[in-house]
């Protein structure tokens, strides 16, 4: 990309001005993604970012602990962000390499860092000494007793029906869920 110059999708050449991106790769010049996970996941500033500079020493750790991340997601989320974010390709590539429809890549994404921001919140926590906000509707994400949800919902057979899991979380945690379909969305979008 020619100084000066913009891209028809992305605006004017972003850059990595800290070290908390998930661009791990400058093969392609000519163009540039950034995604600042702690930017776009949580919703924090260049300028809020830069004050915790101190805690910016080693790119190379965010990147480890990045890459973990990525790994813990679905094959398809994994490959999507893969793709996307380090690989540097279009929609419109991705989806001839997922065999979807191009349209369906958006719901993937969205889950992916959905799923990433769950992951990487410990970390930006501890790393940068920020809290990390809940953009979830989830009722099972917003309960107290969220991590003991998640083991029932773990430990529940596959050839068993949702009904007692949704008496005993209604009995014991007192929270109403009215539909399978409640849990089953926490499962695809929030467990990992």
């Amino acid at each position: 990309m020619e100084d000066g110059k913009k891209h028809r999708r992305f605006g004017d050449p972003l850059v990595n001005n800290y070290a908390g991106s998930l661009t791990f790769s400058q093969k392609k010049k000519r163009r540039i993604r950034f995604l600042s996970w702690a930017i776009e996941l949580f919703g924090y500033s260049n300028e809020e970012l830069l004050e915790n500079k101190a805690n910016h020493k080693s790119e190379e750790v965010i990147n480890r602990v990045v890459r973990k991340a990525v790994e813990k997601l679905t094959p398809e989320e994994r490959v999507f962000i893969e793709q996307y974010y380090f690989e540097f390709k279009s929609y419109r590539e991705i989806a001839e390499i997922l065999k979807k429809k191009v349209y369906k890549l958006e719901r993937i994404h969205r889950r992916a860092l959905d799923k990433l921001r769950i992951l990487l919140a410990d970390f930006v926590k501890t790393r940068f000494k920020l809290e990390v906000p809940q953009k979830t509707d989830c009722v099972i994400c917003r309960s107290p007793f969220h991590t003991e949800l998640d083991e029932l919902i773990k430990n529940k057979k596959k050839e068993d029906t949702y009904i007692p899991l949704i008496r005993t979380i209604k009995q014991k945690y007192g929270i109403a869920i009215k539909t399978p379909q409640v849990i089953i969305g926490h499962q695809r979008k929030h467990m990992v």
